[in-house]
């Protein structure tokens, strides 16, 4: 039997546009490996990989151009699986699947489904049936039943039948992973990645209130063995060559003997992973173990830094932890992510601070070997919160993190329509209203384009809280949800300190060069070889271009804070304090990087006129050029164009001009 998957469309929000996440879809590529196994024929379509190669685009014509690559693989069966931030799209391709073949057998899986086979199956009948849970074991004697329909002896589906929606019982988890054949990469080679994602195990024993995990992969921990999971690394290196893994488990270290096995056996390998963990699930023996076995990076999920909402959301993890596990990962030579959430409806203003004053310790306390993560809370189907607080759900159509946008005419609408099925694009209304945690999330996400040492230097004038600075704009009058928090956060700092503060300077320097309407240091600048000798096109300033005026010699004064111990209190040279000018930033030639030069007054004028397209003969005419000197205005603009400075605009001048 020919069936085909097709993976989430799974994406994220971020300040310069949508990133797509290009792994394999583990769960996918293991039932894959399942049905081959079998006998049968699998086929993957992925449409992050579609959409990102350029080759279908992000808009109202998405869902149906991927039903046509789904078609195009001329299935017997297709399945689909889904989160609740991307189901719109599981909805809509299903929907053109079953207008264009009526007959082809829609399957549905994944958590989202699982946790609400139900009404899913009540309100869209372009799906067949739901498999619950883990399909390994349900899907092969599922192929076998399609053409029957005789479904009732089959555990973990739930499927219509004459009478209306029937729901089999659970069907068993996978109790031993390593009986699984190896995950089907070849579906979807990881070619070009850095590193490549591996399941090591699944379960969570825990029961955090706002999580949606143990509903789906059940709350037994289970992990791969030592011999199992190293021979998936050897495998993948010696298909596509890599040596850098992550390990997929929510909770990797549960087990440390388990892990300490692990250790032994991948240490000689000379592999590098990173994985996720609890606090209060590692110790400094354990991360020492880890690192000396490749370990590189871990991500803890710490969630609140109010003890009180730690016991709250039934999360209790101990925050006396938290310092002395950050240290222990960093003796020890490893990276470490600390997740944080805010937005709970139990959650109060002094809770909220209490998490934004651990957020800024460890700005302070662990620069350059810990990254802070604050993420607007997304309510979840099947949790004890959602639950408790299911009718104090809100929408205000603000598309947070991983939540895919609206592409139809009626995906909002719709959305806005069914909180039961789209209760991941809702919030839940509570002790704070929703913009004060919109404009915390959107300040704090805007401060992390700044560097360390200036975030630091910055907090070192609001007694080293971040929160007593959050707080500093969220008084301002202007400050609401939808205002821009680069704009508030300039705004704060000018009105506080001063326009001529060499602090507001840097900020100012720090946002264009990481402005993604702009300068955009996600990557190194892609210039395409300017046609200089194309007279008739007009020229203006390069989209990629920051003329910032009046401002301080930021790159010294970034070296200075970048040369001090303590950047909070270094002290900045009255020279550099006093010093201003103007300056151009470009894209660098490397990721992350910018160039810096320096600007006349004349020249930041002429930059002026040419923000909108002007033709040579205008801009000859602006500057005084001869005719005489026509020559070296070419040789002018051409270095230029050449710098990426100028750009081409839009369309050419008419002849004549």
């Amino acid at each position: 039997m020919r069936v085909t998957f097709i993976d989430n469309l799974l994406l994220e929000q971020r300040a310069d546009g949508y990133h797509f996440d290009l792994q394999p879809h583990l769960g996918l590529i293991s039932l894959l490996a399942v049905l081959r196994q079998g006998g049968h024929h699998g086929t993957l379509v992925d449409p992050k990989l579609e959409v990102h190669s350029g080759r279908l685009a992000l808009d109202a014509s998405l869902y149906e151009s991927i039903a046509e690559l789904v078609l195009a693989t001329r299935p017997d069966v297709v399945g689909l699986t889904s989160l609740g931030c991307n189901f719109m799209a599981t909805t809509k391709i299903a929907a053109h699947l079953r207008r264009r073949s009526p007959e082809l057998p829609v399957l549905l899986g994944g958590p989202h489904a699982s946790i609400l086979d139900v009404p899913v199956l009540e309100r869209y009948p372009q799906f067949d049936l739901v498999v619950r849970g883990e399909a390994e074991l349900t899907l092969p004697p599922l192929l076998e039943a399609l053409e029957s329909r005789r479904f009732s002896a089959l555990r973990g589906i739930t499927y219509r039948d004459a009478h209306g929606i029937r729901r089999t019982g659970d069907a068993p988890l996978v109790a031993d992973l390593d009986t699984l054949p190896p995950a089907a990469y070849d579906s979807c080679p990881p070619t070009g990645q850095e590193m490549i994602r591996v399941e090591a195990g699944r379960g969570c024993p825990f029961a955090c209130t706002f999580c949606s995990t143990a509903g789906f992969f059940g709350r037994r921990y289970r992990l791969k063995s030592a011999d199992r999971l190293c021979a998936d690394l050897d495998r993948l290196h010696e298909t596509y060559g890599t040596r850098r893994f992550a390990l997929t488990h929510d909770l990797f270290t549960v087990n440390k003997a388990k892990v300490r096995e692990f250790c032994e056996a991948v240490a000689p390998r000379g592999y590098t992973w990173t994985c996720s963990a609890r606090m209060d699930c590692v110790d400094a023996d354990l991360l020492d173990a880890m690192a000396k076995a490749g370990c590189r990076s871990l991500y803890y999920g710490v969630e609140t830094g109010s003890p009180r909402m730690q016991k709250v959301v039934s999360k209790r993890l101990d925050l006396a932890l938290y310092e002395p596990t950050l240290e222990a990962t960093r003796r020890a030579g490893m990276a470490a992510t600390a997740s944080f959430i805010t937005g709970y409806p139990q959650e109060t203003a002094g809770d909220q601070r209490m998490t934004l004053d651990l957020i800024g310790s460890t700005w302070r306390r662990f620069a350059g070997t810990v990254t802070t993560q604050l993420h607007l809370l997304t309510p979840e189907p099947g949790t004890e919160l959602l639950g408790e607080f299911r009718d104090r759900l809100g929408y205000d159509g603000r598309v947070t993190d991983f939540n895919l946008p609206a592409l139809e005419a009626d995906d909002a609408d719709i959305t806005a329509a069914d909180p039961e099925i789209f209760v991941n694009h809702h919030y839940y209304e509570g002790v704070l209203p929703r913009p004060r945690h919109v404009l915390v999330t959107a300040l704090y996400q805007t401060l992390c384009r700044l560097s360390r040492d200036v975030q630091r230097h910055l907090l070192a004038r609001y007694d080293d809280s971040l929160s007593a600075f959050t707080e500093a704009v969220l008084s301002r009058p202007d400050a609401h949800a939808d205002a821009d928090p680069a704009r508030l956060l300039r705004d704060c700092l000018t009105d506080r300190w001063g326009a001529d503060d060499y602090l507001v300077s840097l900020v100012r320097y720090l946002l264009a060069a990481t402005d993604p309407a702009g300068t955009a240091c996600g990557g190194p600048a892609q210039r395409p070889r300017p046609d200089t000798a194309d007279r008739r096109r007009p020229l203006r300033l390069s989209s990629g271009a920051a003329v910032l005026r009046d401002i301080h010699a930021c790159p010294e004064i970034l070296r200075v804070l970048g040369e001090a111990p303590a950047p909070e209190t270094a002290r900045i040279p009255e020279e550099l304090r006093t010093r201003r000018g103007h300056c151009l930033l470009l894209p660098g030639d490397r990721e992350l990087t910018v160039r810096n030069l320096a600007l006349s007054a004349g020249s930041v004028e002429l930059l002026a006129f040419l923000e909108v397209p002007r033709s040579r003969p205008d801009i000859a005419r602006h500057i005084g050029v001869t005719d005489d000197e026509s020559d070296s205005l070419d040789a002018f603009l051409g270095r230029l164009l050449d710098l990426g400075v100028l750009e081409h605009g839009e369309a050419p001048v008419p002849a004549g001009v």
